[in-house]
Parts: C-alpha cells; structure tokens; sequence
C-alpha cells in the first residue's frame, strides 16, 4: 500500500512541483501524510463512527484545498514582491526591457559589445551574473543594475521568475533542465559563442529559444535541420558576428608579446574536456614528444576540466612539473594564443580562435568524435566543424607523432593553410568589429514600439 501511494505522490508531486515549485512539493507531502493517516486508520488501537470519521475527512479535504490554494497565493506575492517592489525602488530596473543572463564572468566577453552599446544608445538593461567578481561590477552606467544572484539552483530560482521583455543569454537548454522558461519573459534569445556549429551543443540546446545570435552563415543549416526534424517552432535568426572575437581582437592589437623565448618557438596545447577531450583520450602520449622537443609548451585546460576533470590535470601538473611546461589557467586565452606558433587541440572552439585571429597552424589528433549527447547525433550530414577542420589543420596520427616537432615545423611554413583560414573566416565570423552594434539593434528591433 505504501509502495503505491509513493508512485501515487512522484506521479502528483512532478505535476505539482512543475506548476509550484518547492510549495507545491511541501503540499504534496503533506497530502501523501494525511492520506496515509487515513489508509492506516483500521490499525489504530481506537474507534471512529461514520459520522465522526465523514466530518474529520471533510475537514481535512478543507485544510488540503486552503493549503493549496494559501500556497499558491504565497508564490504569487513572493513573485510581485521580487520583481514590482524591486522595480519601484531601482529607476533602471523600473526602466528595463532587457534582461542579460551570465552563468559567470567566464562569458563576460561575449556580451560586453552588447553591453558597450547599449549603454552608448542610452538603454536601460539589467545584467544578472553568478560570478561575485564578475567584471561587468566595474563597469558604471546609470543605463546598466548589474546583480549577482547567485550559483546553480539559487540562480535559476530568480530566473524561473523573471518578468521582462526580452532575456538574452549564453546557456543552453532552457526547458530542458533546471533553467524555465518564465511566463513573464516575452522572447528568451540565446548567443552563440563560438563561430563552431550547432551540432557541437548537447541535445535539444536550442530547441525551445524564441531567437538565436549567430556568429556566421554556417551555423544556419544544423538549425533549421534540427527544427524541422522535432517540429519545434522556427526561431528568429540574426547573424551579429562574433562578440567575443571582437574583444579577443581589440586585446590582440594592444598587446605586444614575443612568439619566441630564448630563441625557441612556443606551442599551446589546449584541448576541450569530456570524454572526447585532448588530454583525456591522449594526455602524456601528446605531452611527452613535446617536452623532449625544442619548443616551449604552454598548456591551457578548458575551464570546465578545473570542475569535473581536475584530478586528471593536477595528476598531469606533479608528473610535468619539472619539465618545460607553463600552465595556463589565466580567463582570457588571448596571451597564449599570442605567443604559440601553432596549436594542438581537438574540437574545442579556441581551434577557430587561433586560427581567425593568427592565421596559423592547428594539430589535430586523429580519433573518431563520439556524437552520443551532442546535436550532431541527430544530423543527418557530418558537421561542418569535421568538414572544415582538415582543410585549416594537420592530423596527428600513429605514423607522425613519434616525430611531432617535424611535423609542427612543416606546418608553420605550409602557406596552403593559411589560404583556406581566411576563406572559411568569411562565413564563420562575419561582420567582424561589428556585433555589439548589430546585436544591440537586433534586440531593440524584438522590443514593442513602446519601449524604444
């Protein structure tokens, strides 16, 4: 009996907590409780006549509905007191249509542009961050109400209930995971941040954005692929640019860093993570040539394998420590990408950064992509990250790798690259030095009339 009312309550409770939240799952466990109650009742040492026992049971379907509907009110003031009082007490909140959304400060590059003109066409927006030491803080605007809202599920709480016309944002999957759609929010917009494809994201990323900030045409096809072949909604589609690009290009040409040190060429190895990442399927097999070559090495892991791969990379850190290696854990990858003469990596997007900003070499491995979990699962053609690479980079395989600084050398004078990097740079990172402006009047076009 208890095994059912249980299936009883996950049934109801998911239904419940979906419209409710966590009052609605208290709701629900006090409903299971009294029903429980009642189910045991003929155990009980004790007697209840019919009368007595039909007027205790309307009772306490009185006491469930008042709850119930106490709960519901509650969310509901709780919902106006977060965001109207909030409003009356901040102009820019009370003034704003636009809402930002940063999982961290990690991503601050890929709005900043936005940000920048905004603020220059005098547009009062809302910036919500889950990084403390987010640098959108240090920025002054009486256009712009910066505001951390916390981690994980703290934030999205906030953001489940967010009232305003427009959310842009970097994270994918909404609807899909802890991050809903809010019924106050008209049009959720996600921006691509890498000018890589679609099929690189985790499944049904996109599926359920009103509209979508593309950085070039080629990001186009997976779309609306994807689109027709689960019948969602097609989204709105505006080619900006690269927003992050653009700032990594702005650094570029303010900074001046040497390419060589002690007379010696620097190579980066900087991989994704996951089970398809560099270091995990290669590590000391990619690492050991290179630190008996002639070259500096420089090795940035992807900020994700500091969460979820950082055993592997202290393990690696104590076995290289006295070699030539210099870790790279610094946020913007700009530096290292100055000073490597050529790159190793593997699908990760820092690929089309080196090779769109420098105009030089990549080293890929040769292994088959694991497409399990990833958009690209469900596309029809090979992606265009796979149909690409090859023309813009050298494959590592078991006959070349044991003579790896050969094959680096060869591939720093192949000018054949650098000829196919600058044709697929024109599809896949248009309008360059453009996105802030481009991205900032796409959304001012999504506004009503009466908010511009």
């Amino acid at each position: 009996m208890i095994n059912i009312l249980n299936c009883y309550r996950i049934i109801l409770s998911s239904f419940v907590f979906k419209s409710y939240g966590k009052f609605g799952e208290l709701f629900m466990n006090v409903f299971v409780v009294l029903i429980l109650f009642l189910v045991l009742e003929k155990y009980a040492f004790g007697y209840i006549d019919p009368g007595t026992g039909t007027l205790l049971f309307s009772a306490l379907l009185g006491i469930i509905g008042t709850l119930f509907f106490l709960f519901r009110a509650l969310i509901i003031k709780l919902k106006n007191f977060s965001f109207s009082s909030a409003k009356d007490k901040n102009n820019a909140l009370k003034k704003s249509s636009i809402v930002i959304h940063s999982e961290g400060k990690q991503y601050f590059n890929i709005f900043k542009p936005i940000v920048d003109e905004l603020i220059k066409k005098e547009v009062y927006f809302i910036y919500y961050t889950s990084s403390k030491d987010d640098p959108i803080f240090e920025m002054k605007s009486d256009f712009l109400h910066s505001e951390f809202i916390g981690e994980g599920n703290k934030a999205y709480a906030k953001l489940n209930f967010l009232e305003a016309e427009i959310c842009l944002t970097t994270t994918p999957n909404i609807d899909v995971f802890q991050f809903r759609r809010s019924r106050g929010v008209k049009k959720y917009v996600h921006i691509v941040h890498s000018p890589a494809d679609i099929g690189s994201y985790c499944l049904y990323s996109l599926d359920f954005f009103d509209a979508v900030f593309l950085n070039g045409e080629n990001q186009i096809s997976d779309i609306r692929e994807l689109e027709n072949k689960r019948a969602t909604k097609a989204k709105d589609i505006e080619i900006i640019g690269s927003t992050y690009l653009d700032v990594l290009n702005e650094k570029k040409l303010s900074i001046n860093i040497e390419d060589t040190q002690n007379g010696k060429p620097t190579i980066l190895l900087a991989p994704s993570w996951g089970e398809n990442g560099l270091l995990k399927k290669f590590g000391e097999k990619i690492i050991d040539p290179l630190v008996n070559s002639s070259f500096n090495v420089i090795i940035r892991p992807h900020p994700q394998s500091m969460i979820v791969e950082k055993d592997m990379i202290e393990k690696l850190q104590n076995k290289y420590k006295d070699k030539n290696i210099e870790w790279d854990f610094d946020k913007d990858n700009i530096y290292s990408l100055s000073k490597a003469k050529a790159l190793i990596s593997d699908f990760s997007g820092i690929i089309f950064d080196y090779t769109f900003l420098f105009e030089r070499p990549v080293l890929i491995p040769e292994y088959k992509f694991d497409k399990r979990g990833f958009e690209a699962n469900d596309l029809k053609d090979e992606i265009w990250t796979f149909k690409v690479l090859p023309k813009i980079s050298i494959v590592l395989n078991d006959d070349n790798i044991n003579n790896l600084e050969h094959v680096i050398e060869k591939a720093i004078n192949d000018g054949a690259l650098k000829e196919n990097i600058a044709k697929i740079r024109e599809e896949a990172y248009m309008y360059p030095g453009q996105s802030g402006t481009k991205g900032a009047l796409a959304l001012l076009n999504m506004l009503p009339s009466t908010d511009i």
